[in-house]
């Protein structure tokens, strides 16, 4: 149970390591936007977001928020993955469909 314990928590060191390693404090500055998006651009029905876009989300983007029971999909901004959809606050995203999640007292 104890080398569990201490597997489990060195696992999440690593991963606290892996995230600051590839979107350091100075990643944004050191990888300027080569396309931003200026926020006139946006339709009606999305909002513009100064650091949403791109690898470790550092460039703007129009983002439109989904209703509850809309399809949706999770996104690694790692991975430079931009939703250019999420779900309304506070609906949250789980297996692919925006849900109401009831928080734990």
């Amino acid at each position: 149970m104890k080398a569990t314990l201490i597997l489990l928590v060195l696992a999440c060191v690593m991963a606290a390591v892996y995230g600051d390693l590839v979107c350091g404090t100075n990643y944004c500055k050191q990888n300027p936007c080569t396309s931003p998006v200026s926020r006139k651009s946006c339709a009606s029905n999305a909002e513009y977001r100064p650091n949403h876009a791109g690898k470790c989300a550092c460039c703007p983007a129009c983002v439109t928020f989904l209703n509850e029971g809309a399809a949706c999909k999770t996104y690694s901004k790692e991975l430079g993955e931009t939703p250019s959809a999420i779900c309304r606050e506070p609906l949250r995203c789980v297996r692919g469909t925006c849900v109401k999640i009831t928080p734990r007292r």
